[in-house]
């Protein structure tokens, strides 16, 4: 099997009662007095909350083409579309299927981005991104290890989905980062079609690092995700096939991307060693004697209105969002690991070093090193 990413933490709202996995407890008292000069909002007015759109990518972008293309021809034409994914030491591939609402959305393996709800992305020209982790499929079968990525901005060339089953013989090239060797393409056929045709078995080369890359035919069509091998073997790689893909962006839940804006700067919140590394947040329910301190990381995005809001993805699997307003106010659009979905509004202090938010229920978290943009 292809080797999957390091997991690193992340991701959103009302974290878990009292999570086995917190790292150290804060006494309530401590806590209290952060935000004892803030008077929750309870007024008939609703504050402004973020308005995080849903996004569904539709699978469209360069036409096939009707004759049969040159190894040469199909990479020169797909590059541009194809991105390295990196975060902690792993790395992973992965290829644009849409460009939408000012975001550029990409394919990849889940079991690339497991552990994690934000990614480092290299072009073929060298340029790098941000990318956020907006949708994954259940990874637990081979047809279910997808996921979607975003970036802010239009970035790449969308790369189109094949809509015709695969047949044995078709030639086809796998375009990825095999053992690290970016942008590297492999060319081999389709040995056989298995699992009721969603997995495409291929005699192309496929090595860690290629997971999530694009497996193309010969009229420069997706025909596949590059997904896994058969350990000491030779030629036994496998792909899962253009048709569960389509379904897999088909069927993305309405609030697959509610939750997780496309922002993917760098995080705002860290710790001593530079980007993408998490930090500890605090965070204390009501009914609690004390508060733990979690592994989070922290982006900040912007609504279509230009309003600024920054998301917070906790290690559980959490995600909050968090707008703050002027006049002491902060709208909060939560989903918790299990997909429940809350928006409420409460109050928050700025501290020396960080922010500090109370909810209606009085909950409270503190997010180090946040400075936040009022608006």
């Amino acid at each position: 099997m292809l080797l999957p990413h390091q997991p690193s933490p992340a991701q959103p709202p009302a974290p878990p009662r009292r999570p086995a996995w917190a790292v150290a407890a804060a006494g309530a008292t401590g806590l209290a007095m952060l935000l004892s000069s803030c008077t929750a909002v309870r007024s008939n007015a609703t504050a402004p909350t973020p308005k995080l759109a849903a996004v569904a990518p539709a699978p469209t972008g360069q036409s096939c083409s009707n004759r049969t293309q040159s190894a040469e021809q199909v990479f020169n034409s797909a590059k541009q579309g194809v991105a390295v994914v990196t975060h902690g030491d792993g790395v992973g591939s992965a290829f644009v299927v849409a460009h939408q609402d000012g975001q550029t959305f990409l394919i990849t393996n889940a079991h690339v981005v497991q552990g994690t709800e934000s990614v480092r992305l290299k072009w073929v020209d060298g340029k790098r991104d941000g990318a956020r982790v907006v949708a994954r499929g259940r990874g637990d079968t081979p047809s279910s290890d997808l996921a979607l990525l975003a970036v802010q901005g239009t970035k790449g060339t969308p790369l189109r989905i094949a809509d015709q089953a695969s047949a044995v013989g078709q030639e086809v090239f796998v375009i990825g980062a095999p053992k690290g060797l970016e942008f590297s393409l492999s060319r081999g056929v389709v040995s056989s079609l298995r699992d009721s045709n969603k997995i495409l078995q291929v005699d192309a080369a496929i090595n860690p690092g290629n997971s999530g890359g694009p497996v193309l035919n010969a009229g420069n069509c997706v025909a596949g995700v590059a997904t896994f091998k058969f350990k000491d073997s030779e030629g036994l790689n496998f792909a899962i096939s253009a048709a569960v893909v389509q379904d897999f962006l088909a069927d993305l839940p309405p609030a697959s991307a509610a939750a997780d804006p496309a922002p993917a700067g760098p995080p705002i919140a860290q710790a001593p060693g530079g980007e993408g590394n998490t930090t500890l947040c605090l965070f204390k329910r009501p009914d609690e004697d004390a508060a733990a301190s979690i592994p989070c990381q922290l982006s900040r995005g912007e609504t279509a209105q230009g309003q600024t809001f920054y998301q917070l993805a906790w290690a559980d699997g959490a995600r909050s969002a968090y707008a703050f307003f002027g006049d002491g106010r902060v709208a909060i659009d939560a989903r918790s690991a299990d997909g429940r979905r809350v928006q409420d509004a409460g109050s928050f202090r700025l501290l020396r070093d960080g922010v500090a938010v109370r909810s209606s229920s009085d909950a409270i978290a503190v997010i180090p090193g946040l400075d936040p943009v009022l608006n």
